[in-house]
């Protein structure tokens, strides 16, 4: 009898043993994760790339984190990353948009996160695929350096009240750019002493992304400005800016979101969705409004084009970080459903996938969203871009050279060859300064 309660037992502890095993490989649940310590720690928080407000930070980081864990402590810290390295004082957590991360994985200091994704047990299948696709493009190896925080998506946001005060029917989704430049020679007029302009493409950088053009060759290290497709996109640009109204003494009118939220003097402008909400939302706790909509964004076929190129704001965790475990807990809650869907109600565009409850959801916190066209958020996928650490100057000349076309007069062709030989010349000079470190 006592030998049998013996084998009994054994087997009972084989069973259990066997059993966290397939837990463990299956994701679900890891043991590891008790190994984590609770000890009180600081983990230092850095924006790299693009626009963040310390007032979202606290919303979407330091409370979520003081209530799920509250033995972490987050600690924002600002100044140049690079002196910050210097100082060995390098952040635990980085946030930065897709184009600033080239530059970070220049400086080296960016920790593979799959290892932690397993550790943990993330499921990355509850994330919308163009984010994860997104990031897993700038693993030469397959890593994953980062986790995805927000998207960005654009959409045509139109004036309403000037729609009605020229009497011109609204636009609709799923049109052309062609259709859109046909509306926008309608509404540019002067009236009544105002100036009113049709149509904002976000800049000519901006109105390129719906073809997702690259600015570098990857594999040959060279620019890539002069294709026929940049040529298109330039001479389209120029069309728009040949409406008289939108150039006025020698300067380009009408090129920023302030003219369609706050002057109300633009009729359409195609832009990122965080930011034109963000603007209307602050006029609507000003006590202002004007009549709006939405539409998605044109695109350059009938039918066919993305809605500009995938953005997101991401989180990295550092090599340097002596609490990558927590650092990593931390990304990981943020992006998880509590702070996602807080994240969705509040006007930002989750990176969970985009199911009809979270189409329904969007903006539930926003009354002004209420009867508003948000699925054109939603309507078109954004594209896959292909970034270099040379997008950023890439993209400053191809604004210049438009520009250029615009008031000097200078023919595309031209505008794109003085491109071309500008951005090769600042790849060589780099590639020089790199070979010296």
């Amino acid at each position: 009898m006592k030998r049998k309660l013996v084998l009994t037992a054994t087997v009972l502890a084989l069973l259990l043993n066997i059993g966290c095993q397939s837990q463990n490989q299956s994701g679900k649940k890891s043991t590891n994760l008790a190994e984590v310590s609770t000890e009180p720690v600081t983990l230092k928080f850095y924006v790299a790339y693009g626009a963040f407000p310390k007032e979202e930070f606290e919303t979407y980081f330091i409370e979520p984190i003081k209530k799920k864990y509250p033995h972490i402590t987050l600690e924002w810290v600002s100044g140049k990353l690079q002196d910050l390295i210097t100082a060995g004082d390098v952040p635990d957590i980085l946030m930065a948009g897709l184009p600033g991360i080239p530059g970070i994985q220049e400086l080296q200091i960016i920790e593979d996160l799959n290892p932690y994704i397993k550790k943990f047990g993330m499921d990355l299948s509850k994330y919308d695929p163009v984010t994860i696709e997104a990031i897993k493009k700038f693993g030469q190896k397959g890593e994953m350096i980062a986790l995805p925080f927000r998207m960005n998506i654009p959409a045509l946001f139109y004036n309403k009240d000037l729609f009605d005060k020229f009497g011109i029917a609204y636009p609709k989704d799923g049109m052309t750019y062609e259709e859109t430049f046909d509306l926008a020679r309608r509404l540019t007029r002067s009236d009544g002493g105002v100036q009113y302009l049709g149509l904002y493409t976000g800049g000519a950088d901006r109105f390129a992304m719906g073809l997702t053009l690259p600015y570098v060759n990857k594999q040959t290290n060279e620019a890539a400005l002069t294709t026929d497709s940049w040529v298109k996109v330039l001479s389209l640009n120029k069309t728009l800016h040949d409406i008289p109204g939108y150039v006025k003494d020698g300067k380009i009118s009408g090129n920023s979101i302030g003219v369609f939220v706050k002057d109300q003097k633009l009729a359409m402008a195609g832009y990122w969705g965080a930011d034109v909400i963000g603007e209307i939302d602050k006029l609507v706790k000003a006590g202002q409004e004007f009549q709006w909509d939405m539409a998605t964004l044109p695109t350059f076929e009938k039918g066919k084009g993305s809605a500009w190129q995938a953005e997101a704001h991401n989180m990295l965790v550092t090599t340097t970080s002596k609490h990558k475990d927590q650092a990593f807990q931390v990304v990981s809650h943020v992006a998880g459903e509590e702070v996602q869907k807080l994240i969705n109600k509040s006007g930002g565009i989750t990176i969970l996938k985009k199911t009809e409850e979270t189409k329904r959801d969007y903006g539930g916190d926003l009354a002004f969203l209420k009867g508003k066209n948000t699925n054109a958020f939603f309507a078109l996928l954004p594209g896959m871009h292909e970034h270099t650490k040379y997008d950023q100057k890439g993209r400053s000349l191809i604004v210049e050279a438009a520009n250029e076309m615009i008031l000097k007069g200078t023919d595309v062709n031209t505008a794109l060859r003085n491109a071309q030989e500008k951005l090769n010349q600042y790849i060589k000079e780099q590639t020089a300064l790199q070979s010296l470190k």
